[in-house]
């Protein structure tokens, strides 16, 4: 909860006081030092200027994202981007970090018996790793203890395919901050 509080600070800090949305929240633009002593939000390499309303306000410019990671209206060519994308990525590297895999790329299992075996492509599902973009991806949350609760609400609130439903980074900040998560 701690990665999740400072990675909502940050996008509250880019969304609200420089008008910027990220454009490719995902955890390996997330840096941690340390045991969690400091966490940061990395690479705004494809980050776009937003309007006073959290639009996406430059006609020219174009969300760009990683694949897995990108909402339905970006995936959409009339999307309306707004700073809920960096929301909807949020709450996938939320569930990134529960799984410990990459969202919708759903592999094989891995076989410990047999380490000479590598990926076979003809073992990927392509359909269904595009059909399931831009969607929630499955969480077996039985599978988490109690300590996973909140985690798992923030996955799902950030995780709707309407960007309407979806928190800004600011409302996820004042909720964490009033549990007294550090």
């Amino acid at each position: 909860m701690k990665v999740a509080l400072h990675m909502a600070r940050g996008l509250k800090y880019l969304h609200n006081e420089k008008k910027i949305l990220h454009g490719d929240i995902k955890s390996s633009n997330v840096v941690i030092r340390g045991d969690f002593e400091s966490i940061k939000i990395c690479d705004v390499g494809v980050s776009l200027p937003l309007d006073e309303n959290m639009i996406m306000c430059d006609p020219e410019a174009y969300y760009i994202g990683t694949e897995s990671w990108k909402p339905k209206e970006a995936l959409d060519d009339d999307g309306v981007i707004t700073d809920k994308a960096d929301m909807y990525a949020f709450g996938l590297t939320l569930w990134e970090m529960m799984t410990l895999t990459i969202p919708h790329l759903n592999l094989p299992p891995e076989d410990d018996d047999d380490e000479e075996d590598s990926f076979d492509e003809d073992d990927f599902d392509e359909d269904a790793y595009y059909e399931a973009l831009g969607t929630r991806p499955p969480l077996n949350a039985q599978e988490l203890d109690d300590s996973y609760q909140r985690a798992i609400e923030l996955f799902f609130m950030c995780s709707s395919e309407d960007p309407k439903e979806r928190p800004s980074a600011a409302q996820i900040v004042e909720v964490l901050e009033a549990e007294n998560v550090q």
